[in-house]
C-alpha cells in the first residue's frame, strides 16, 4: 500500500513502547524531522530544496556498508577534532591547499605547514623552515642552526689528505634516534668528501672526511635534512 503525504501536514507516528508522537512537516521548499516530539525550528534534521542542502542539529554516524560524498571543501571544528577510519584495508585520498599543494602542520590550526607535496613539480620535502649558517675560525668550529633543513658553509682552513674533521651542528630540532641526510652541494672539488653524522638530543656531530692524496682549504657547503625514525 502506497502513501502520499501533504508536506505542509504534521503527521503523529507513535514509536514503539512509547506512547509520545513525533512529529514531521515544513514548508514548501523544506521537509523537517525531529526526533524530540514535536517539530521546533531547531529541528535535527531539514531538508532546504531550494539550496539542496541538508542540515545536521547533532553527529553524523556512517554506516560502513555505504558511501558517502560530498563537495564540502572546509571543516572547521569548534574544538579539537579527531578523524579515524575503520580499518588500514581502505585507500585515503587527500586533496587540499592551493597550487597544487597540500600542507600539514600539527599546530591546530592550517597554517602553511613545513610538510609539502608539489603535484606540479612533482616534489616532496620541507615547504618552509630552512636555514644557514657559516663556520667561524676553523673546521672544528661549532654552529647552531634550528631548523628542519638547512646549508652549513664550513670554514677554508686546511683539511690535510686522507683526514676526517668533525663539528658540532646544534640544532633543536634534531633528536637521537633521527637521521641526518648530508650532501655537498657547492662550494670546494666535487667528489672530494665524504659525510657522515651521528644524532644526539639537540645537536649532531658532522664528520667531513676529504678522500683525495692532497691538502684541500675548501668553504664547502653541506645541504642537511632531518629525517624523524
Amino acid at each position: 500500500m502506497a502513501y502520499k503525504f501533504n508536506p505542509l501536514i504534521g503527521i503523529g507516528l507513535d514509536d514503539v513502547g512509547n506512547d509520545a508522537d513525533a512529529a514531521a512537516g515544513g514548508s514548501d521548499t523544506q521537509v523537517q524531522y525531529n526526533d524530540g516530539g514535536s517539530l521546533a525550528g531547531s529541528a535535527d534534521l531539514t531538508w532546504d530544496d531550494t539550496g539542496k542542502e541538508l542540515g545536521v542539529g547533532g553527529d553524523i554516524n556512517l554506516d560502513d556498508g555505504g558511501t558517502y560524498e560530498t563537495t564540502v571543501q572546509v571543516v572547521t571544528p569548534t574544538a579539537n577534532r579527531t578523524i579515524s577510519f575503520p580499518d588500514a584495508t581502505g585507500t585515503v585520498a587527500l586533496v587540499a591547499g592551493s597550487s597544487s599543494q597540500v600542507t600539514y602542520n600539527d599546530a591546530g590550526a592550517q597554517a602553511g605547514g613545513n610538510l609539502a607535496y608539489d603535484k606540479t613539480a612533482g616534489t616532496f620535502g620541507y615547504g618552509t623552515g630552512r636555514g644557514t649558517v657559516t663556520q667561524e675560525t676553523n673546521k672544528n668550529t661549532g654552529v647552531t642552526l634550528n631548523a628542519p633543513c638547512g646549508a652549513v658553509t664550513m670554514h677554508n682552513d686546511a683539511l690535510a689528505a686522507d683526514t676526517t674533521v668533525s663539528f658540532t651542528l646544534t640544532n633543536s630540532s634534531i633528536t637521537a634516534n633521527d637521521i641526518l641526510l648530508l650532501n655537498h652541494i657547492s662550494g670546494g672539488t666535487a667528489g672530494a668528501y665524504v659525510l657522515n653524522a651521528q644524532a644526539a638530543a639537540g645537536s649532531a656531530s658532522v664528520n667531513v672526511r676529504n678522500i683525495t692524496a692532497g691538502s684541500l682549504s675548501e668553504a664547502i657547503v653541506i645541504g642537511f635534512a632531518i629525517i624523524k625514525t
